[in-house]
């Protein structure tokens, strides 16, 4: 602490000496530590507080000290009514502090006044409470806008010094005031390893007291404040906005319902927009690492009508509410290009062209149509049922909780997740497969017509898509027997245009 009062001192006398003759124009201003440690170097007491600020019988600070706290003992005799101009050096250094230079030296005409507190440096002292020692108290005792109060007059209630159980003299300075050097840190909310995003510009302490019991108490937002002593007080997080009875969706908009609503401020410094390398993944969000599984519904609403719906941000603050929170979010792009919350952000990253589940389901109890189902052709996959449930409703068909069964809301009764890959992979693995190079979309337009799914899928009776039989080359040899007019024959060195997957 020292080390750090020299520095000033020596750069301040640098800069005094750069124009010695040049009068200040306002105080220099006191300097308590400069006071501490000339007395310590003295190996005198240190000087009591009282000694200068001298209480009233109500306790709180009297009046501004005057001549007699700095003459006398101190800094010599007092000054005379009318002090002679100029005043000699020595005393200049005295009266300066407090008063300007420019007052003080020949020809000055001007009546020397003080601007009180003369505080022109950092402050040399901080403010030290802790509001876990003082959690009985009610938070407006002294965080009251409504009635200002003059230092000392919100303490003096409890540290008169009566009684113990009453809180220490108000005399015992130190108790509160430690004295320090440069500028002692504020009372401030902690930012947290990376800089929050605020709602300075939006929220009103005045608007939410207004509104609701909770709103008026402080705990409700700042209960980890009562926690803790420290001067860097933890922030309210987006989960202490959304408890019950407050931004919870039913009381008001939820805390992921409409984000600009309170999110206002741009943040001053660099704002990296963290991108995701690819979309959500159900895979992700399983047993592998959460300890429970959770329940299709958890994210998915399912209409009567057999629609399926996202429930929006309820279902990820769920699990990532802390994350919603955060300056630099990592849930967000999952969904959205961007995860600034003052943006008006639209859900614009599209779902992955391939299905990570599969359907399983027993093609002899569908009677329909292949093509009521097989109806969607994506750029990686060929005659894939539409997304959602619209290939299972309609008359006498699935329905959310009746008809057949099983019902739209039993999930895990068709969908398996990774059943439509591992067909896939087990398809173009097999011994000689056509997987790879069949194109179904060519061969339902022919020279003959268009082909019947049946034409070549003669075995659609197994209960399980795995175990569909491949048409046999009998089956092709119908249309690939080389004759003219007809595609390429089956025998020949052209066997790669169709087998391309693992051979015997």
């Amino acid at each position: 602490m020292r080390a750090a009062v020299v520095v000033l001192l020596i750069a301040g006398c640098s800069a005094a000496r750069a124009d010695e003759t040049a009068p200040v124009v306002g105080p220099r201003g006191f300097d308590h530590t400069l006071h501490a440690r000339d007395v310590d170097v003295a190996t005198l007491p240190e000087i009591p507080c009282a000694q200068c600020h001298a209480a009233t019988k109500a306790g709180v600070l009297g009046a501004r000290p005057g001549h007699a706290t700095c003459f006398g003992a101190c800094h010599g005799a007092m000054p005379a009514a009318k002090e002679a101009h100029p005043i000699a050096p020595e005393r200049m250094r005295v009266c300066s502090a407090c008063h300007a230079e420019t007052t003080l030296v020949a020809g000055a005409t001007a009546r020397p006044t003080v601007a009180y507190p003369p505080y022109k440096q950092d402050l040399d002292f901080a403010l030290q409470i802790g509001h876990r020692t003082h959690g009985a108290i009610a938070c407006v005792a002294c965080h009251d806008k409504a009635q200002p109060a003059a230092p000392h007059r919100r303490c003096i209630g409890c540290h008169d010094g009566a009684s113990a159980d009453r809180g220490f003299a108000m005399a015992d300075c130190k108790r509160c005031h430690q004295r320090g050097s440069g500028s002692p840190l504020p009372v401030a909310l902690r930012s947290g390893s990376k800089i929050q995003i605020f709602v300075t510009s939006a929220f009103s302490h005045a608007r939410h007291a207004g509104r609701s019991a909770a709103g008026r108490a402080c705990a409700t937002c700042h209960a980890e404040i009562l926690e803790t002593d420290d001067r860097v007080l933890p922030r309210p997080t987006a989960k202490s906005c959304g408890v019950g009875g407050c931004h919870d969706g039913a009381a008001t908009f939820g805390i992921t319902a409409s984000c600009t609503k309170c999110h206002k401020d741009v943040p001053a410094k660099k704002y990296d927009v963290y991108r995701h390398d690819r979309p959500y993944t159900h895979a992700g969000h399983d047993r592998v690492w959460l300890p429970w599984n959770p329940a299709c519904s958890t994210c998915h609403e399912l209409l009567g009508s057999g629609e399926i719906l996202v429930r929006g941000h309820g279902a990820c603050a769920t699990c990532h509410e802390d994350d919603f929170g955060e300056r630099e979010p990592r849930t967000c792009s999952s969904c959205h290009n961007g995860n600034e919350p003052w943006r008006a952000l639209v859900p614009d990253r599209q779902p992955r062209d391939r299905t990570e589940f599969g359907a399983q389901l027993d093609h002899g109890k569908h009677g329909a149509e292949c093509a009521a189902c097989h109806a969607l052709a994506t750029a990686g996959s060929q005659l894939r049922p539409p997304r959602g449930h619209r290939a299972c409703t309609g008359t006498a068909c699935h329905a959310k909780a009746s008809g057949p069964p099983p019902h739209l809301d039993a999930c895990s009764d068709c969908h398996v997740r990774d059943l439509a890959a591992r067909r896939d992979a087990e398809r173009r693995a097999a011994p000689w497969s056509v997987r790879a190079a069949f194109p179904h979309a060519l061969h339902a337009r022919t020279k003959l017509g268009e082909l019947a799914c049946r034409t070549c899928h003669d075995d659609l009776r197994s209960p399980s898509i795995l175990t569909l039989e491949t048409p046999s080359k009998a089956r092709c040899s119908t249309c690939h027997d080389g004759r003219p007019g007809n595609p390429f024959k089956l025998t020949g060195t052209t066997c790669s245009r169709c087998h391309r997957g693992a051979t015997p």
